[in-house]
């Protein structure tokens, strides 16, 4: 499966068990969703699909933190690993 752009403020790519999701106005780069079966990590895909049509109320400005919270607790009974990649923080990055 390829990146997809599913709306004009998050990405997603599954590979195998493993879902990268890309939240483009955030401090994290990537959110990494490790699941125990590509069962769980294709109906993790679906769901934040699906995601996006009860988004339509949500403040502006707010959809990735709604997003996110929401599909959080579509997972919450499932076994997974989340690692998350920060961006590094302008200054820090002029410092090194």
């Amino acid at each position: 499966m390829d990146f997809e752009v599913i709306s004009p403020y998050c990405g997603i790519y599954r590979e195998e068990n493993t879902v990268n999701v890309y939240y483009l106005q955030t401090e994290d780069l990537v959110r990494v969703y490790v699941f125990s079966n590509i069962k769980d990590a294709q109906e993790f895909c679906n769901a934040a699909k699906n995601l996006l049509e009860f988004m339509v109320n949500v403040p502006k400005g707010k959809e990735q933190l709604y997003h996110q919270e929401f599909l959080e607790l579509t997972i919450k009974n499932k076994e997974y690993e989340l690692i998350v990649y920060e961006a590094m923080p302008k200054e820090e990055r002029e410092a090194g």
